[in-house]
């Protein structure tokens, strides 16, 4: 095979790959927006990474020291940057999480936006080149963000109040908050999950290094199903399903030991259900 061809097969590779990495990020991302930003997603992954690339230098070849140099070849990174992301606690402060949280912390903490008198968050002026809310958001969250659409978040969340004929905003709560707390089971359940279908996803494109067998993960879907008829087939395949987990939950009790002190096997099994509405090309591509 001629260079040419070479060089376009691996292009072509490349945009596969891309294209199959976008369709795992998806999602994690669309969670991610309005909870957390994208500079701390990314942190988040950068740490993820070091510590990934570590653990698959150790499993390669165990014997071996696992030196900064292979870690920079495979993350990318510079040596110093991943010192600092495998020495760190894992820690973020609020509001290196996201903007919102950055604007509070600097209102309740800069003696610029301190009244004097009293010693706690002055109420400021919207607009203005000084000590105000304008110069706030500005200072905290770049200035690529208008005092607007900062106020209109902050306002929906709780956090602020208007007041004096809506010229000047105060702060009523300094806290704030990208996760409701009706929320928290599902995210719980739903990251046990995300988690689980990935590291069967990878363990099957591994396992070709090894003996092991491979772990079941398929999915079935149809592009065929009329409207009017989807409420109707979302509860019968609700049904569908608990009656599979009943089913697993009694074979995994019949196949459990007593409790030991020996450590046993984890082993599981996960169920979801999803839907497009509108048959997109991107629903069809399984984009979504």
């Amino acid at each position: 095979m001629g260079q040419l061809a070479r060089q376009d097969e691996s292009r072509a590779q490349v945009g596969w790959l891309v294209g199959a990495m976008m369709r795992m990020i998806r999602p994690l991302v669309r969670f991610a927006v309005g909870r957390i930003s994208c500079s701390a997603l990314v942190e988040l992954v950068r740490e993820a990474y070091v510590t990934e690339a570590r653990r698959y230098l150790e499993a390669e070849n165990p014997d071996k020291r696992v030196t900064t140099s292979a870690l920079s070849l495979l993350c990318g990174m510079d040596g110093r940057a991943i010192k600092v992301y495998e020495t760190r606690d894992g820690e973020m402060a609020l509001a290196d999480v996201c903007s919102e949280a950055a604007i509070l912390e600097m209102w309740r903490m800069d003696e610029s936006f301190i009244d004097p008198d009293t010693g706690a968050p002055a109420r400021l002026l919207i607009h203005g080149p000084h000590s105000t809310f304008q110069r706030l958001v500005s200072r905290s969250a770049g200035r690529a963000v208008t005092p607007q659409t900062a106020l209109d978040r902050l306002l929906e969340s709780g956090n602020v109040r208007l007041c004096d004929d809506d010229t000047r905003v105060e702060l009523v709560d300094p806290f704030f908050m990208p996760v409701e707390p009706s929320e928290r089971t599902a995210i719980e359940a739903g990251s046990f999950a995300i988690n689980r279908l990935g590291r069967a996803v990878a363990h099957n494109t591994r396992r070709h290094t090894s003996s092991d067998s491979s772990w079941l993960q398929q999915d079935r879907w149809t592009h065929r199903i009329p409207k009017e008829r989807l409420e109707i087939v979302r509860e019968d395949i609700r049904a569908l399903i608990e009656s599979h987990i009943r089913a697993v939950e009694n074979h995994l009790e019949a196949e459990e030991l007593h409790p030991s002190k020996r450590d046993e096997c984890s082993i599981g099994v996960g169920w979801y259900y999803w839907e497009n509405p509108t048959n997109t090309e991107e629903a069809r591509s399984g984009a979504t």
